[in-house]
């Protein structure tokens, strides 16, 4: 089915601005192929990877250092947002009584890193448990409606599904893992096991070296990758390190000791425009930040409350003071770049009075004259989290000025990232609230949030329940004629707008700082490390790193 015209054109932004940083970088003398080879990157971001682990992964970097550096996915999309063939060199389908057939067909020639060729069934043995409950995978609405699969030969595969709209989707997501290493651990124990931080085996461009926890992640080329899915990487090295305050990073950046910051402050991109050896990469992110709120809390159960919440903060000063305009506030979980955002639903606007009068008439007054309302013994009073970021803690800052305007009491908490993960994803919710962001995707499929038989699951955080909202979502990821689907996109998001499990904050435009010297760097709305393969150094500017 063809695209509304509208998603190509969305499509074009958040393509645009993605290479060498328009007029700024100089671009070199010419260098041939086969002096590109060599040198070590150094990428800097302030989250730790959860895991090099496709069963246990919840986070996006996770998910990009797995697809674009250590494995390889079935399909990739292109720079139209297109899927073509990667570890599949081709597919097809065909109809059955009750749904359709989808075949991969395999290269032939990928090795997982211990020299043992990648098949067919190591792809059927990362399906079964993706499927298996008791893997406990975080996102089982990938495959919701595929139902089995079968090895034809060992390069062929064939997967029996429900006809859905993006059906290929789940396979630029999702990396085959090593049957070999992995078919005789227990699914329970799949999440858990030391693979994912000690031993990942992959079988993509680069090889996993050493993880030093908290620290970095090391990787080099792999020299046996195939030469039909991009060959040999140029670099010799790829270094992912965490570093949690900005500043530092920075610092690092313009001291030539990290090559590539991801995501940094947007006060800091005029810093490192002004610097001659870097430049900022900037474009239209799949993400959106948010402040989550736990139904489970006697103080967030009421939709007027919620919404009260989101009319007295001002997300437009926050976009424009902690983001420096980078963002556009945010009306809901449909980004614009997904064809169908509601162009005609407005957002919540910035109203105090409306959100007092809605305040007053759930019962929350302030009846002691203290400034802060409560109902019955219940003090409107909570505790709102994030990680180390400096832009998380200034919109925390924000939010508690403008809650306190119309009587909420709010503590501010920094906890480091993974902490704060282990809480929020915690069957037992020991939160009030937090203020974090989302990566939506392509296929989007918003079940993993706000479904009802996701209360239990990991990313349930708002424990938000409404049958209605349940049956669009399963519906939507159905039915496959956009203009019959688009009515019930409109819908859902027009319920979450007047019952705003989530305050939607804004949706993000990303900025990364890059060294001048690690040239043709593409970043885009598919991600940061998109082409990290095809990064190179000029011969006279490579360094090692340890």
């Amino acid at each position: 089915m063809r695209r509304a015209p509208r998603f190509g054109t969305v499509v074009a932004l958040l393509l645009a601005g993605c290479g060498e940083g328009g007029e700024r970088a100089q671009q070199p003398e010419f260098i041939p192929d086969s002096m590109r080879h060599g040198g070590t990157a150094v990428v800097a971001y302030h989250v730790e990877p959860s895991s090099m682990n496709q069963f246990a992964s919840v986070d996006n970097i996770s998910l990009e250092l797995q697809n674009f550096v250590l494995f390889t996915t079935l399909i990739r999309y292109d720079e139209n947002l297109q899927p073509v063939p990667y570890l599949a060199e081709r597919w097809d389908t065909a109809a059955t009584s009750d749904g359709m057939a989808l075949s991969f067909h395999l290269h032939d020639d990928v090795r997982w890193h211990d020299g043992r060729l990648t098949t067919a069934h190591d792809v059927k043995f990362t399906f079964e448990r993706i499927k298996d409950p008791r893997t406990a995978f975080p996102n089982q609405s990938l495959l919701a409606l595929y139902d089995s699969a079968a090895v034809q030969d060992s390069f062929t595969i064939t997967f029996y599904l429900r006809r859905h709209p993006g059906f290929l989707d789940p396979w630029r997501r999702i990396s085959p893992m090593p049957e070999h290493v992995l078919g005789n651990v227990a699914p329970s124990e799949l999440g858990q096991h030391r693979f994912g931080s000690e031993s990942p085996l992959g079988n993509g461009p680069f090889r996993f070296v050493e993880h030093r926890s908290g620290d970095r992640w090391v990787f080099e080329a792999n020299p046996d990758f195939p030469q039909s899915l991009g060959g040999r990487p140029y670099l010799d090295r790829l270094v992912y390190r965490v570093i949690q305050e900005s500043t530092t990073s920075l610092s690092e950046l313009l001291a030539g000791e990290v090559d590539i910051c991801l995501s940094v402050e947007p006060h800091q991109v005029a810093e490192i425009e002004a610097n001659p050896t870097t430049r900022v990469l900037s474009f239209p992110s799949l993400s959106y930040a948010f402040i989550a709120w736990n139904g489970r809390r006697p103080l967030f159960q009421d939709a007027r409350v919620r919404r009260a919440l989101t009319l007295a903060i001002n997300r437009e000063q926050i976009v424009q003071t902690v983001r420096h305009g980078l963002g556009i506030p945010a009306k809901g979980p449909v980004p614009p770049f997904h064809w169908a955002y509601h162009e005609d639903l407005k957002p919540l606007p910035y109203d105090p009075d409306s959100a007092r009068a809605l305040l007053d008439s759930a019962g929350w007054v302030d009846r002691d004259g203290d400034g802060i309302r409560e109902r019955d013994v219940i003090r409107a009073s909570f505790e709102l989290r994030t990680h180390p970021r400096a832009d998380r803690e200034d919109i925390m800052t924000l939010v508690q000025a403008d809650l306190a305007k119309v009587g909420f009491e709010v503590q501010l908490r920094v906890q480091e990232a993974q902490s704060l993960r282990r809480d929020i994803t915690s069957r037992e919710r020991p939160f009030d609230a937090f203020v974090l962001g989302w990566t939506a995707d392509f296929r989007l499929d918003d079940r993993i949030l706000f479904a009802c038989s996701q209360l239990d699951a990991p990313f349930q955080w708002a424990s938000y329940c409404n049958p209605r909202v349940d049956e669009l979502l399963d519906q939507v990821t159905r039915i496959e004629d956009r203009s019959q689907a688009l009515p019930l996109w409109h819908e859902y998001q027009e319920i979450l707008q007047w019952e705003q499990p989530f305050t939607f904050l804004y949706y993000e435009v990303r900025p990364n700082g890059v060294r001048e010297r690690i040239r043709d760097v593409r970043m885009d709305a598919r991600g940061d490390l998109v082409n990290v393969n095809e990064w190179w150094i000029e011969p006279a500017a490579r360094r090692s790193v340890n």
